[in-house]
């Protein structure tokens, strides 16, 4: 199998996640972003499990070196719990103080402008922090490609990956699935 199921389900993310923006659906590529984020995360981790320490620890190794955002990763992290978990920015993270919110631009919107309004509106402790989607999503995209010219330069890294990475989802036709099923 090598690395092919790695490399076919990075891509898998990439697509959802740009047919996303594409058809202006931008909570959903939020979603994929975070995602994908937590599956680099789990690979480059020797957990058998994801856990919010390989999230924060691959955004700091890579996400925000490759494009520093206005955040850290708890807050990235904080802002995927809300995101994957309620639909909306605030999470437990946030409500108690550990953790600054996010709030997106997408689209045409400018971050300073969405800025000047949260900070016009936030009355509270917490700093509202605003990203727009699309830097999320490139500093994303250049983290993963200094993960994978780390991953070319440590071989007992990189087969780890690829051994996690082959037990991801993939496709079996119904044709096969049949046949199978005419020999067992």
């Amino acid at each position: 199998m090598g690395e092919y199921p790695l490399i076919e389900n990075i891509m898998l993310l990439k697509s959802g996640i740009d047919a996303c923006i594409e058809k202006k659906t931008f909570p959903l590529a939020l979603i994929l972003i975070y995602s994908a984020i937590d599956t680099i995360g789990w690979l480059d981790s020797k957990a058998e499990f994801s856990t919010h320490d390989d999230f924060i620890r691959w955004v700091d190794k890579y996400l925000l070196k490759a494009k520093p955002l206005k955040c850290t990763a708890i807050d990235l992290y904080a802002a995927r719990c809300g995101v994957l978990h309620t639909f909306r920015s605030g999470s437990q993270l946030s409500s108690s103080g550990k953790a600054d919110i996010i709030f997106y631009a997408w689209g045409k919107a400018k971050n300073e402008d969405m800025q000047r309004i949260m900070d016009y509106k936030n009355k509270s402790s917490n700093h509202p922090i605003v990203i727009h989607l699309d830097e999320l999503y490139q500093a994303w995209l250049l983290g993963l490609e200094q993960w994978g010219k780390d991953l070319d330069c440590d071989s007992d890294r990189s087969a780890r990956v690829t051994e996690k990475a082959a037990k991801f989802f993939g496709d079996v036709s119904v044709g096969t699935v049949s046949h199978i099923l005419s020999i067992i």
